[in-house]
């Protein structure tokens, strides 16, 4: 009975909640790139080009995101803007983006 509590719970926190972390990050991406990207767990891109962040993971490599996001992540799409973010912003992004991967 405890083991399946405890293994609801975490698929709950999966498909319900996000954590603080997740939470900023998804903040910033609402601020930065819902103009251009779906950023939730459904939903088409408002911009055509743009695929939803729920799908980067088929696009780059997610180990290497946050120092992306550091460094300035730019795209060479032309309506894409360069962001530089901070790192506790890189990680907040990245933490998010990671919680919606393939939903």
């Amino acid at each position: 009975m405890i083991v399946l509590l405890i293994v609801a719970g975490g698929s709950f926190r999966q498909a319900g909640a996000f954590t603080r972390l997740q939470e900023r990050g998804r903040e910033l991406a609402e601020k930065m790139c819902a103009r251009c990207h779906a950023i939730g767990r459904s939903g088409d891109s408002p911009h055509v080009g743009a695929p939803p962040l729920r799908e980067l993971d088929r696009r780059i490599d997610l180990d290497a995101f946050l120092d992306r996001l550091r460094g300035g992540l730019a795209s060479s799409h032309p309506d894409m803007p360069t962001f530089r973010f901070s790192r506790d912003d890189a990680r907040a992004m990245t933490a998010y983006v990671r919680a919606i991967q393939g939903l």
